[in-house]
């Protein structure tokens, strides 16, 4: 068994950057163009430093997560590191506003910081310090393929298809059905069979336009529908997901393991995917996973590829890494996809350092 070193918080370090994305995407909600991040640097008395960073979405939430960061670690300054404790800590502090937007993106850095610091104290990787052997995990490309030309996503897909991967993610959500279906056809085309597509509606449907576009495009032989309408219309999405055939997925804009446990008692998706600060960082998912393993629902990744290698690594129903490459830039080692798997860092901790040139030439 791993035993967890004794480490307590000193300080907390935290930095805005914004990081220009290498292919701006236009999804249903519309164009990403840059990664506004916040890097944590979390500070133990023993001088072992756990990273993290959280990703803001839009420019103008830097300030105030920095805020709180800095104001909510000043609940646990001095205290050991021992994540959930600390999540309790937060639970009781947070109580009446409620563990959600910002809040859970800030609590989440924390939590994920403090797992890094662990098992960076341990001499361990993440998914080893979990007590799971480091292994690679299946991988699709999403560093693009946005809602633009129909006819040119073909060409786009082969290009994300030859960085080193066997499946990529295609938004959808074009103002007709026939788009939509031109675009897929579009991929399938040049990527060839047995390419696995995946697509994202990035919740721009209705209920009635989910089940119609679902049908249509139950031909095509889609991995997944991802998030077709409001993600936390449960009801809606249990109606959708059993009028197609087409698995649904559902999860990113999942807070926590009790929505979780919500969307499953609804029957809301057939997958499910959990983003790391939505989640509420590493101890959040560790719960989460807990669910969908007794639910048997699989599990995917969304963003923050380098710390959810590990955990899918820790995960029983472990099923795709979503990878984007939004921070590699400002990271000293970004994550390695080969054959489209994803490796799992081999060091100690989650892998996330900084590339201090970087991070200076990209700070806010």
């Amino acid at each position: 068994m791993t035993v967890a070193p004794s480490l307590t918080l000193r300080s907390i370090g935290v930095r805005p950057v914004r990081v220009p994305l290498r292919r701006p995407v236009m999804t249903g909600a519309g164009l990403i163009e840059s990664a506004p991040l916040v890097l944590i640097d979390l500070h133990t008395h023993e001088g072992v430093t756990g990273h993290a960073y959280v990703v803001c979405y839009v420019e103008r939430l830097l300030a105030p997560v920095c805020r709180l960061l800095e104001e909510s670690f000043a609940l646990i300054q001095g205290v050991a590191v021992a994540p959930l404790d600390i999540a309790q800590t937060f639970e009781r502090a947070y109580r009446i506003p409620g563990l959600r937007g910002l809040v859970s993106y800030a609590l989440a850095g924390i939590d994920v910081a403090c797992w890094d610091a662990l098992a960076r104290g341990a001499g361990l990787p993440l998914a080893a310090f979990l007590g799971a052997a480091p292994h690679a995990i299946p991988a699709y490309n999403s560093n693009g393929l946005g809602v633009a030309d129909p006819s040119a996503t073909g060409d786009e897909a082969l290009a994300l298809l030859a960085e080193g991967f066997d499946a990529v993610k295609l938004r959808l959500g074009y103002s007709t059905l026939e788009d939509d279906v031109r675009a897929v056809r579009s991929v399938k085309d040049a990527a060839g069979a047995g390419v696995p597509i995946m697509c994202d509606y990035n919740q721009a449907l209705g209920v009635p336009d989910a089940v119609l576009r679902g049908k249509a495009l139950d031909a095509e032989g889609l991995a997944w529908i991802e998030e077709p309408i409001a993600h936390d219309d449960y009801d809606g999405c249990a109606h959708v997901a059993d009028s197609i055939a087409t698995p649904i997925q559902l999860g990113e804009n999942l807070i926590g393991s009790r929505d979780v446990l919500r969307a499953v008692q609804a029957h809301a998706s057939d997958l499910l995917m959990f983003d790391l600060m939505r989640i509420r960082g590493v101890t959040g998912w560790l719960r989460a996973a807990a669910i969908a393993e007794a639910a048997g629902i699989d599990v995917s990744s969304h963003l923050f590829p380098e710390v959810s290698a590990h955990l899918l690594a820790a995960t029983p129903t472990a099923h795709w890494l979503e990878y984007v490459d939004w921070a590699n830039p400002i990271l000293s080692e970004p994550l390695r996809v080969t054959g489209g798997r994803a490796q799992p860092s081999t060091g100690p901790g989650t892998g996330v350092s900084w590339n201090e040139d970087a991070v200076k030439a990209f700070a806010v």
